[in-house]
């Protein structure tokens, strides 16, 4: 009997897929993916934002690699901590928006369709087996809504894991100052730190088609007043 109840579960779980890849793609003819002037401006200023903190990290990232190949150690790990506080202060905002983001998606009538994350996207493995995770669980969720919480649950859980990779690795150079692999570790969380916004910037401007674009017959909701970080 084992083997009927697992046939059967293999074919619901079949079932799933097959109906939410069908659902994805009538959900995208039904969207007219255009953001109204509003929306396009409360996004432009979140990217902005965003991108704006990313650049001072980047320099100071930059100058801190600079200095490690010159061997000034100390220098390079004073850096270091600096761009380090900055991003602590970045992640977190980042979590909470990421949190209003799914909030929010429960008042919305009708959720406009988004992608999987991409496992190509990340270097850590912990995010590329979360990227997986997203992916393996997209098709088989009902609805875009879910799918969209899921993919937000996803990140926020995935600035946790960089921040985290990234605080290892300097403790690491604490004691190996030198230590190429530390150096390396605190690249990839920057870059998958980058990612991640990325990614979330791209899950705010979905959410703000859903708020603002034209659904074929429908017109319901406006932007909200204040989108910050």
């Amino acid at each position: 009997m084992w083997w009927l109840i697992a046939f059967s579960v293999l074919g619901c779980l079949a079932l799933l897929y097959v109906d939410g890849r069908r659902n994805e793609a009538a959900v995208w003819r039904d969207w007219e993916l255009l953001l109204t002037p509003r929306g396009e401006i409360a996004y432009q200023a979140m990217e902005d934002q965003v991108h704006d903190e990313f650049a001072v990290t980047d320099l100071t990232l930059r100058h801190a690699l600079e200095a490690h190949q010159l061997g000034s150690t100390t220098e390079a790990l004073e850096l270091l901590d600096a761009g380090y506080e900055m991003i602590e202060g970045f992640a977190p905002n980042m979590r909470s928006l990421l949190a209003q983001l799914s909030a929010f998606s429960r008042m919305v009538a009708a959720m406009a369709p988004l992608p999987p994350l991409s496992p190509g996207d990340f270097r850590l493995t912990a995010l590329v087996r979360l990227a997986y995770l997203n992916r393996a669980l997209h098709h088989f969720l009902v609805s875009t809504a879910e799918r969209f919480r899921l993919r937000v649950y996803i990140l926020k859980r995935g600035f946790g894991v960089a921040l985290d990779y990234w605080l290892r690795s300097r403790r690491h150079l604490a004691h190996q100052p030198a230590g190429e692999a530390a150096w390396t570790g605190v690249q990839n969380a920057h870059s998958d730190l980058r990612a991640l916004s990325n990614a979330s910037l791209q899950s705010f401007r979905t959410l703000l088609m859903s708020l603002t674009a034209v659904r074929r017959e429908r017109v319901s909701y406006q932007v909200p007043d204040n989108w910050t970080l």
